[in-house]
């Protein structure tokens, strides 16, 4: 799989939806991911060749938010002061400002996938994007927190793993359960997804980060499991530890669950932006541990620097 994702480049119109399949198609990507895939994308798509994949956010709608408060996940009151602190104190590049790779609370609701509605819920985006799309890609499956939801219903499971185990101590129950809540569910939308459409394409993007192991993504059922390999904001990881995740991510991976596919993210604007020859790098990495799969997260660095989509459509040609 040679993939982008996208949400930055126009999709308003018809001619636009063509548009961003012809340019993903002439780089030399095979698959477009998406936020909202329309006819027009997947009538373009099938005849160049290019599949159009669904993004599946862990975010609830508004409608289901206020009628299943109890299946959103819950912080800690301190984690809860920290998310709106930082939502009134800080600036909008907040995480430009401090150089951080992350928020330390994930704003927003996010679902807690140890409800059956959640998972229902989860399950009809996923057969409704099918309808059109040619597959789906998970993002932003994790806890807001980045280690644990704290619902009720999260509270009783662990509860009960404590009775059942009781010289394990709080954070090695927090870490077994939440670890285990997010590779079942990949489990159950994997099957999900292949029961509607057995030659789907199920992937996905390991974030938010998961604590204390952020390597289990070679757990998750998929078909291609993307893990970040060189982040958006600077300082920009060196080349030795793009060179370090990419051998490590390598080394967990586990085919009978997926197959690991190398995530570059990549912003357009001039502070963010990196030097072609450094994105040329980065993709000589990836091939290097990795033979015909890399993602490249987004499609508007390549659009606004021609010298880069000269490197990209260099690299997925070799």
């Amino acid at each position: 799989m040679k993939a982008a994702w996208d949400w930055h480049l126009p999709v308003e119109t018809g001619p636009q939806q063509r548009e961003i399949v012809e340019f993903a198609s002439d780089l030399g990507f095979d698959t477009l991911i998406v936020r909202d895939p329309t006819e027009a994308m997947a009538r373009r798509g099938a005849q160049l060749g290019v599949r159009i994949v669904a993004i599946v956010y862990a975010r609830p709608s508004d409608a289901f938010a206020a009628d299943h408060p109890e299946c959103l996940q819950r912080l800690l009151p301190a984690e809860e002061e920290i998310a709106r602190g930082a939502n009134e104190g800080t600036p909008a590049n907040f995480q430009l400002l401090s150089h951080r790779w992350f928020s330390i609370v994930q704003d927003g609701a996010t679902l807690c996938f140890e409800h059956e509605a959640s998972r229902s819920f989860l399950k009809e985006r996923v057969r409704s994007t099918l309808k059109i799309a040619d597959g789906v890609s998970f993002d932003g499956f994790g806890f807001r927190n980045h280690y644990a939801c704290f619902c009720d219903r999260c509270a009783a499971i662990r509860k009960t793993m404590a009775a059942d185990r009781p010289e394990a101590h709080e954070p090695e129950l927090l870490a077994r359960m939440s670890e285990t809540s997010l590779v079942t569910l990949s489990d159950v939308l994997y099957e999900h997804a292949k029961a509607i459409k057995p030659d789907a394409i199920v992937t996905n993007h390991v974030w938010p980060p998961f604590y204390p192991n952020e390597s289990y993504g070679y757990r998750l059922r998929l078909d291609f499991c993307t893990q970040t390999i060189s982040w958006f904001y600077p300082p920009h990881w060196s080349l030795e530890r793009v060179e370090f995740e990419t051998a490590e991510m390598k080394r967990l991976e586990d085919v009978t669950r997926s197959t690991f596919v190398p995530f570059i993210g990549l912003y357009s604007d001039p502070y963010l932006v990196r030097s072609p020859d450094r994105v040329r790098a980065e993709f000589e990495i990836a091939s290097r541990f990795v033979e015909n799969h890399v993602v490249l997260c987004n499609l508007e660095t390549p659009r606004r620097h021609p010298e880069i989509a000269a490197v990209v459509r260099g690299a997925l040609e070799e």
